[in-house]
């Protein structure tokens, strides 16, 4: 399997979870950032094209000023 089947299976696997109610929110929720962690990992190992890195920038830059924002309201 290359690391986007396993990060897409493991998503799979924690949602059925998720949704046959073996996970509570916080759960699921870290279940989550760890598949995310997996996946940060995955594609900082990756080799990826300049023109791939640009169209990816503003996304990540959105999930992180608003997560970022979130924890700090949270006083984290």
């Amino acid at each position: 399997m290359t690391n986007a089947e396993d990060r897409l299976s493991e998503l799979n696997a924690l949602k059925a979870r998720r949704k046959n109610g073996e996970l509570d929110a916080t759960a699921y929720y870290k279940g989550l950032l760890g598949i995310l962690a997996d996946t940060v990992q995955n594609l900082s190992d990756e080799a990826i094209s300049e023109a791939e890195v640009k169209k990816q920038i503003p996304l990540i830059l959105v999930f992180l000023e608003e997560q970022i924002g979130k924890l700090a309201g949270r006083g984290g």
